[in-house]
């Protein structure tokens, strides 16, 4: 299988719709999604997966329950334990994000479905 070089301006550049997650990659048993942020997330927690969030774009603020938000912009990034409840918020008109889950992480977490459960595409 070839190596393949992705851009992810070039990815982020394929699509416009907030908080619909695009896989550009796996690695092992997680997948490597690229999502946009406009506006706040609804609180959720993901009861078996930490959450990875890198910000590529703008600045994306996390409420996390019971403690200070933390703040990233771009080129950095942070850890969601499992089970730890928050809800993402875009700072920025525009905020582009990496995320790296396991495979099959819903993006709503425990929340029941909603108009923002949106099932992972592929770029």
């Amino acid at each position: 299988m070839p190596v393949e070089v992705i851009s992810l301006a070039e990815k982020h550049a394929q699509f416009k719709d907030a908080w619909s997650p695009r896989r550009v990659g796996r690695l092992d048993d997680y997948e490597i999604k690229l999502a946009k942020a406009e506006g706040a997330f609804d609180w959720h927690a993901h009861a078996e997966e930490d959450e990875f969030f890198l910000v590529t774009r703008g600045v994306l603020k996390i409420e996390i329950e019971g403690e200070d938000a933390v703040v990233l912009g771009p080129g950095e990034f942070c850890v969601i334990p499992r089970g730890v409840r928050h809800r993402p918020v875009a700072q920025t008109e525009k905020v582009h994000m990496m995320l790296i889950e396991r495979a099959g992480v819903m993006n709503t977490g425990d929340n029941p479905p909603s108009d923002l459960t949106n099932p992972v595409q592929d770029l």
